[in-house]
């Protein structure tokens, strides 16, 4: 069995033969300025986040330096119409145990003015104590690790209340 997404990659004699597969179709994303930092609220005893769009889906993550990959929870996977997309099981480690997830590559994710894609990452629902309860400023989608942080800057200035995520 072969998969393309390009159907004239298909040999005229076998294209008949084959069978169109139902996607996701890519929504249109907002107009980003690579070149600008993007600037991100720090306030004290809060974790800092980032907007993000997963096939036009808003999303907000957690800036997460020590994750090495991001985490997507699988309502948001959902949301932005990526639900029953093929995966892998997967243990993760981390401050709260050991857990099953799936892994799943995403087309592309757009965040702080980068187009980042295909991009593996894990969908997974964090605990609640993570996701900063019922005063929590927005619903928490997931976290943003150093798979997607390596290709920026991260600065924080806790004194001045910001951090920016500068492309590198």
């Amino acid at each position: 069995m072969y998969y393309t997404a390009d159907l004239s990659s298909i040999p005229s004699t076998f294209r008949d033969g084959a069978t169109l597969l139902s996607a996701p179709q890519a929504r249109p994303a907002p107009a980003l300025d690579t070149n600008a930092p993007v600037s991100l609220r720090v306030t004290p005893g809060a974790p800092i986040t980032v907007e993000a769009r997963l096939n036009g889906t808003p999303l907000t993550l957690i800036v997460d330096t020590g994750a090495d990959r991001t985490v997507i929870s699988p309502a948001a996977v959902e949301r932005a119409g990526f639900a029953g997309q093929a995966g892998r099981s997967i243990q993760v480690v981390g401050v709260t145990g050991t857990a099953t997830a799936t892994l799943v590559t995403l087309p592309l994710l757009d965040v702080a003015g980068a187009r980042i894609g295909p991009l593996p990452v894990i969908v997974y629902t964090l605990p609640a104590t993570l996701l900063g309860g019922e005063g929590a400023a927005a619903p928490i989608d997931g976290l943003l690790g150093r798979d997607v942080l390596d290709a920026f800057t991260l600065s924080v200035d806790t004194a001045s209340g910001r951090a920016t995520l500068t492309l590198r």
